[in-house]
């Protein structure tokens, strides 16, 4: 509809299915362009006489077209839309050009003023600067945006990794690859493409294409290899997945591809994982992969040498295969030091030696049946400890007394923890954040409502200023930093605000039961141990005759072992405090030497002070007493030198005798030197005499 010269409106009708969908108009006047949802571009002159308009059609695009955009003078006319192909027209002629495989359905177009650079806007969050000639000048890339069928319903499958190599974060990008995101400059420096496939549209955008998607993706402790899934599924044809092994290229500064492994499960691959270089470990530790399907099976891969005549290279290959009770195969998980692997099997926790793929353990509440959805073993301080979450519970397990330390009743959506602490976080399905150490149900932080839509994916990334949050509530942040995706496709951080108060006391926001065990060994990683209110009040673990403390501590493996903080205040006390049963032992064998040492205690000079008439007194000093311990010590010191013992001892014991014996003549010429003072002596006076003697005693029993 436009309006004529006399001001009344004039309409131009189409067929009900050639919709709008955009509209330009020619610099100089001449006519109007429309794009419709069938692919046509009309070309409207004199479109202000509703009777006298002429229209021209200009047909390439199968899918709406988005935006129309003239050069400065109107000779050119571009188009795009969902086939990620920029389309030039000449005006005049209806000659076409074309930019093919842009990677995603184009929104805008904008033309410089002196037609020689175009500006395109493209679904996936990227900018392109596009020359008169076609070739591209400059990319401006953002985080990848998901903008297909598939990835609006699950935008990023395989989570959020972390490459330490680059120290970026590594989500799902275009499709068919993943793109590595600095949180630190906040640009993308590129993306990986996995699959090796264009995007194509489809031909009805009510009916999408299925895409080759990469679903899975780990990197090793050192970022120098990377691990892929990639899967695809129409449901009518044989589904295709391959799992791609990527060495990192030090002269391209890339991944390259090192092993494809087709259809390495009989279903789809539910995790994959890496073991992490232990740094206590040996060097010829073997490099190592797991994987787990949905057919009931989880598979370790080796990296062997595949080295021949004509090349020096490695390889993956599958190693062995492991089940359960033919349950379909979860995820997994393996610890710190990466002497266990942790496989989820339905309501099962299953624990296997990876070394040789022998099983362990397993931990299962016979209570709930409701089957486990993430495994994640704690670190360094925590590293004793075994964290799982259902869809009602998030239960954390000893690895030691293989029982429940603590639980909580709650949905958990996302976990994750830190790679430099001992730190988890997780996220509810009512978009709350509770940060929290295994080792200690109190929980580190909680923050209710941190995202609008649900949170799909978190991961720790070490920050470079690791004094930031130091000494605040977010102090659980020194080391690296907690950011979150949801399913709007935000990546949000937690972070202070200049003029934010600290948050109230933790324990006032949530609550978590505890399960204690009661072995001895279990209690060091308990919360009383650890969060004793009072230090006073601490628990004591006594050293018992037979080490039992001692070997219950080193006869478990490295990897269950608490932190050196824990351990060490009990240790310390085993070591102070005696057992009854050793203070009786030491008695008996020391008996001449505690004997001794209770005569001292009895040795002493006694004031008896008589008071008569009220202020009247008179002081007698007795030491009768003093002088029969005396006779006592000189008669033990005669009996012991006439005896069989030792002559080294004999002389320490005259030696001692004879220091009594001057401390108490000593005593005795004091005490002769005592006068009698004035008939009327007041109380003070004699409180001073009587502290100034025992004083002066002490000092001279001590030396």
């Amino acid at each position: 509809m436009s309006t004529s010269t006399t001001g009344k409106p004039v309409k131009h009708k189409v067929d009900r299915n050639q919709e709008f969908t955009c509209v330009i108009g020619h610099p100089n006047g001449q006519c109007v362009a429309t794009g419709c949802k069938d692919g046509k571009i009309y070309l409207w002159y004199n479109f202000l006489q509703e009777d006298k308009a002429v229209k021209s059609v200009l047909h390439w695009h199968s899918l709406p077209v988005r935006d129309l955009c003239y050069t400065q003078e109107g000779s050119y006319l571009l188009s795009g839309g969902h086939e990620c192909v920029l389309v030039k027209w000449h005006h005049d002629s209806g000659y076409k050009d074309y930019l093919p495989r842009l990677g995603a359905p184009l929104n805008h177009i904008v033309c410089s003023s002196d037609n020689l650079l175009y500006a395109t806007c493209y679904d996936d969050n990227v900018i392109q600067i596009v020359s008169s000639n076609f070739d591209i000048e400059m990319v401006y890339q953002g985080l990848t945006r998901g903008h297909h069928e598939t990835r609006t319903r699950d935008p990023f499958p395989i989570g959020m990794a972390y490459d330490p190599k680059s120290q970026t974060l590594v989500l799902n990008g275009k499709p068919g690859h993943i793109q590595f995101y600095s949180v630190h400059e906040d640009k993308q420096l590129y993306n990986l493409d996995i699959v090796c496939q264009n995007y194509i549209s489809p031909e009805n955008l009510e009916k999408p294409l299925e895409i080759t998607e990469v679903i899975q993706a780990d990197f090793d402790s050192n970022g120098e290899w990377l691990a892929t899934v990639e899967y695809w599924n129409d449901g009518v044809m044989t589904p295709e997945m391959r799992l791609k092994f990527w060495h990192f290229n030090e002269e391209k500064q890339s991944f390259v591809l090192n092993t494809s492994v087709e259809m390495p499960h009989e279903e789809k691959v539910h995790s994959l994982k890496f073991r992490p270089v232990s740094t206590t470990a040996s060097s010829g530790m073997e490099h190592m992969a797991v994987t787990s399907s949905s057919d009931g099976k989880f598979k370790i891969w080796l990296l062997v040498d595949d080295t021949d005549i004509y090349r020096t290279n490695e390889k993956w290959i599958c190693e062995s295969v492991g089940f359960y009770r033919n349950l379909p195969a979860g995820e997994v998980a393996f610890s710190e030091d990466g002497s266990l692997l942790a496989v989820l099997f339905g309501s099962c926790i299953t624990l296997w030696n990876p070394e040789n793929n022998l099983f362990k353990e397993t931990f299962q509440n016979t209570m709930y049946q409701d089957p486990v959805r993430h495994v994640m073993f704690g670190n360094h301080g925590s590293s004793h400890c075994l964290v799982s979450s259902t869809d009602k519970t998030l239960r954390v397990w000893s690895l030691i007394s293989c029982t429940v330390l603590w639980s909580a009743s709650t949905q958990i959506i996302s976990l994750c923890k830190d790679p430099l602490t001992d730190v988890i976080a997780a996220f509810t399905n009512s978009n709350d954040l509770f940060v929290f150490r295994p080792s200690d149900p109190t929980p580190e932080f909680s923050h209710s409502g941190v995202s609008n839509s649900t949170v799909l994916s978190a991961a720790f990334v070490p920050h470079l200023k690791k004094r930031l949050y130091e000494k605040t509530t977010l102090s659980w942040q020194a080391h690296s930093e907690l950011y979150f995706m949801n399913k709007d496709q935000e990546l949000l951080a937690v972070s202070l605000e200049a003029d934010t108060k600290l948050a109230k006391e933790k324990e006032d926001v949530v609550t978590f039961e505890q399960n204690l065990p009661q072995s001895a060994l279990s209690l060091l990683m308990s919360h009383h141990s650890n969060k004793s209110k009072s230090l006073a009040s601490s628990n004591r673990v006594t050293r018992q005759p037979d080490g039992k403390f001692m070997k219950e501590i080193f006869s478990s493996a490295s990897h269950v072992q608490p932190s050196v903080n824990t351990l060490c205040r009990p240790f310390i006390q085993s070591l102070m405090i005696p057992s009854h049963e050793r203070r009786q032992q030491q008695e008996e064998k020391d008996s001449d030497d505690e004997d001794l040492s209770e005569d001292e205690m009895t040795f002493g000079t006694h004031q008896t002070v008589s008071l008569d008439s009220g202020l009247d007194s008179d002081m007698e000093v007795d030491t009768q007493k003093s002088q029969s311990s005396v006779d006592k010590y000189s008669s033990q010191s005669q009996l012991d030198s006439d005896s069989d013992e030792n002559d080294s001892a004999v002389l320490r014991r005259k030696k001692k005798v004879k220091r009594e014996d001057e401390a108490v003549t000593s005593v005795c010429e004091k005490l002769d030197k005592v006068k009698v003072f004035e008939e009327k002596v007041t109380d003070k006076d004699l409180e001073k005499i009587f502290a100034s003697d025992l004083s002066w005693y002490t000092s001279q029993l001590k030396t």
